[in-house]
């Protein structure tokens, strides 16, 4: 009777956890503000729905005008996005906004339920909903699920079409191919990168099955792909050969001039350091995450050199791919360099695997534990490691807490002993999603007909549509701190103080700063910030 209670237990907490998890999305979805991206994107979206570029001609000109970013990105949840709205008859823009971080949460939810799938067959069911918190529990990617939509988006067909490819693997057969063509389409209608993934499933499937069939089809899986993938990207029906290739480039040629802060040195994008990715993944994921997926990578090394054949073709070949998911794209950073801007949101996608070696990791120790403690105590060995769990993850959950909705703003204490250290070696509020609050601060507090506002950043500009219609109205953006009766900053590009007296409101998380209000007069030196980014510019 042991395993059917087990199992039920199991059941009620799976279902538990998922119905929890939605209903906290559903509750906070409507508390983040408008991130850098998201009106540049969005407008790449419109523009596929309107059909704003019909040709070549029209291809080139948008070239020559705004670059290639048009045609770079696959754009097919934004113009899902867009689509949406179409369905909101005229709404107000700050119920798009709400819209569009409602969708993009119940994007990540998905990416969620495919991460238990991919760790359920590999570990059981407790262990997958122990992976599932873990990837719940990450502050970065908590905050992101709700605002990022290239990035969550790529991360969630990623973990599905690994998924697939398991199964086509395992079965290589008519059924399970389907299956991962379209999500492998999928994931290439949202970022080209994800030809990454069609390589590991070929490598996957030839060490599996070095035959002329599995040849067979991997190269009409390729060919269905390519054939299928403007129906999700459009623009290639244009010029398919050239975007392509462009678009596979750009993966290592961002068109970004701007400076990274990086360990308290302002650093140009296109000559970061080696560590530049290992650093950021190391300073944001929380420290016992971190522990764990060193412990578990090492250990699968150390059984992948002891049993190769094991991993290369046998049981533990879905381990082997998980330590290439995760180890390849962030190797290919340390040697490539390629230009990248603040943190290392753009190989989100491999935080999944991060926590996959994660639980690895956990495994053996609690296997190292029971073979201590012998086989009739290993409920109690069990136990003790989820409390332990418990313990060390309850301060990532009290940050996350007492800082909603900045969670985006976690540096765990590799990166500095406290926030006021970290503000002044990594960027914190790059996103800008802090003017909200400064926003709202303002209109809740100056009742005036007429309030003239100067931002430093451009989110500060597009975070007005956050705001009612009637305090919208009042607010007027000047272009410079002499016309204003309000100055607002995040500190991007800035981690000093500046010179404005009279801070009249702030943004905080622990004893740093993210976002300034300063009311009139006249600053005692000129700000050093650069003025708001054209709308257009996508980053």
């Amino acid at each position: 009777m042991t395993a059917p209670v087990s199992s039920q237990r199991l059941r009620i907490a799976t279902y538990a956890f998922f119905i929890a998890y939605m209903l906290l999305g559903i509750g906070v979805f409507r508390d983040y503000g408008i991130s850098w991206d998201e009106i540049p994107t969005r407008q790449f979206g419109i523009m596929y729905v309107t059909h704003q570029v019909p040709d070549l001609a029209a291809l080139n000109a948008l070239r020559a005008a705004k670059g290639p970013a048009y045609e770079r990105f696959g754009p097919l949840f934004e113009i899902i996005l867009v689509r949406a709205e179409t369905l909101m008859f005229h709404a107000d823009v700050r119920s798009v906004f709400y819209m569009r971080h409602f969708v993009n949460f119940l994007l990540f939810f998905v990416g969620v339920v495919f991460f238990h799938r991919l760790c359920r067959d590999r570990f059981g069911g407790w262990l997958a909903l122990v992976g599932c918190l873990g990837l719940v529990l990450s502050p970065q990617l908590f905050s992101h699920s709700f605002y990022n939509v290239k990035d969550i988006a790529f991360l969630t067909m990623f973990v599905g079409t690994m998924v697939t490819m398991r199964h086509v693997v395992d079965r290589p057969e008519r059924r399970t191919m389907v299956y991962h063509v379209v999500n492998t389409v999928i994931l290439l209608g949202t970022r080209v990168l994800g030809v990454f993934a069609m390589l590991l499933t070929g490598a996957a499937a030839l060490a599996k099955r070095p035959s002329p069939r599995t040849l067979l089809y991997l190269v009409g899986y390729g060919l269905a792909v390519a054939l299928l993938l403007p129906l999700v990207w459009p623009v290639l029906w244009i010029d398919y050969v050239n975007i392509v290739r462009d678009a596979v480039a750009g993966t290592t040629t961002n068109p970004y001039y701007k400076d990274d802060l990086f360990r308290g040195q302002q650093l140009s994008a296109s000559h970061l350091p080696w560590d530049y990715v290992p650093t950021w993944i190391m300073i944001t994921t929380p420290i016992p995450v971190l522990l764990l997926f060193l412990t578990g990578s090492a250990v699968s090394l150390a059984r992948l050199a002891r049993r190769p054949m094991e991993y290369i073709r046998g049981v533990r070949q879905d381990d082997l791919t998980v330590l290439l998911w995760f180890f390849m794209p962030v190797v290919g950073c340390m040697v490539l360099r390629p230009i990248m801007y603040d943190a290392w949101r753009h190989l989100f996608f491999v935080y999944p695997a991060l926590v996959y070696l994660a639980l690895l990791g956990l495994d053996a120790l609690v296997m190292w534990g029971v073979a201590l403690a012998g086989e009739s105590r290993r409920r109690t060995v069990q136990v003790a490691a989820a409390a332990a769990l418990v313990l060390v993850v309850a301060p990532v959950v009290s940050f996350m807490v007492r800082n909603h909705p900045f969670e985006h703003v976690y540096f765990n204490r590799l990166a500095g002993p406290d926030m006021k250290t970290v503000k002044q070696r990594y960027e914190l509020d790059y996103w800008g999603l802090s003017y909200r609050k400064a926003l709202e601060y303002i209109v809740r507090t100056d009742t005036s007909s007429h309030i003239r506002i100067y931002t430093t950043t451009y989110p500060g500009r597009v975070n007005v549509a956050m705001l009612p219609r009637a305090d919208r109205n009042r607010v007027e953006l000047v272009p410079s701190d002499n016309e204003a009766d309000y100055v607002m900053t995040n500190y991007r590009f800035h981690p000093q103080d500046y010179g404005y007296t009279n801070e009249v409101y702030s943004v905080r998380v622990g004893n740093a700063s993210i976002a300034s209000v300063f009311k009139r007069p006249v600053p005692v030196m000129a700000p050093s910030s650069p003025t708001a980014a054209p709308a257009g510019r996508d980053r």
